[in-house]
């Protein structure tokens, strides 16, 4: 009995949720810098995918990037690789194709998994460690 009551707790210790800072416009310095270096793999992924699409052309247009200066261009150009990488590995997209639609051949996911990647846990390691990198190197 004293197993099972064991099991059952490490099994909801480690089914609990993932929790996500609630939504602000105003975060410390340390949140910034992570949510900047993520927004840059974010960016990274969606150039990559919509290569010359004019939505790439309204954002240097209209879009300050990033909120935090201390990101070097070693930095931003490490993390838009990473997101490149995940546009050049995405599989083709695996949809029923209907007679008429066959433009959706040249389509897939692309925005979509972009804002995965950048809410993922993979990313949110990637940019602590960077930042604790970042850093010790100051």
């Amino acid at each position: 009995m004293k197993k099972i009551i064991i099991l059952i707790v490490v099994i909801f210790a480690s089914c609990n949720t993932y929790k996500r800072d609630k939504f602000s416009y105003y975060q410390n310095e340390k949140k910034t810098w992570v949510n900047s270096y993520k927004y840059e793999v974010f960016y990274g992924c969606i150039n990559e995918g919509l290569e010359n699409d004019s939505l790439r052309i309204v954002l240097k247009n209209k879009d300050l990037f990033n909120a935090n200066l201390d990101l070097d261009f070693e930095i931003i150009n490490q993390a838009r690789l990473l997101g490149k990488k995940i546009i050049q590995e995405l599989p083709k997209a695996n949809i029923k194709i209907d007679k008429g639609e066959e433009h959706l051949l040249n389509k897939n996911f692309i925005s979509y998994s972009c804002l995965n990647y950048y809410a993922s846990r993979e990313l949110d390691s990637i940019a602590e460690k960077a930042y604790k990198d970042y850093l010790l190197s100051k």
